[in-house]
Parts: structure tokens; C-alpha cells; sequence
């Protein structure tokens, strides 16, 4: 099933709920997933930067890696 779809089915199956505790439950799903996302693309300071650049050079001397295929394997199903 493609994401227009998923999409369109679930457009219609929130028209056709009538319960509010069941419209918040949905809310809150949909609404954590847009925090997460307007968290991930948010901008920060250049000195946020170098902290987070100093961060990651010292898990990367530390061999905390993660293997491109591992991380390839967990998200190739989203779109």
C-alpha cells in the first residue's frame, strides 16, 4: 500500500470518528511525532555546534560507532 493510501484511509477513518477520547488519542500520537520531527530539523548556535562536533569526535575516538548497514536496515522502511 503506497503513503497516499495509508494516508487517504486514514483521513477517512478520523472523519468517521465521532469519540473524543479516541480523536485525542490520535492527537497525540500525530502530535509527538510532529515535536520529534520540528526537533530534529531545528537550527542551533554555532557554539551548539562545536559542542556537538567536540561530542561526536570524542564517541567516534571512543569506537561508539554505528554500521552503515545496521542504520540502512532500521530505516529503509520509511518514507
Amino acid at each position: 500500500m503506497t503513503t497516499a493510501a495509508i494516508r487517504k484511509q486514514i483521513h477517512k477513518a478520523i472523519d468517521s470518528v465521532h469519540t473524543e477520547p479516541i480523536l485525542k488519542a490520535i492527537h497525540l500520537i500525530l502530535e509527538q511525532e510532529l515535536k520529534q520531527k520540528n526537533e530534529a530539523i531545528k537550527s542551533f548556535t554555532v557554539a551548539e555546534f562545536y559542542e556537538r562536533n567536540n561530542q561526536s569526535q570524542k564517541e567516534i575516538k571512543q569506537g561508539k560507532l554505528i554500521a552503515h548497514k545496521t542504520v540502512k536496515a532500521k530505516y529503509s522502511g520509511r518514507n
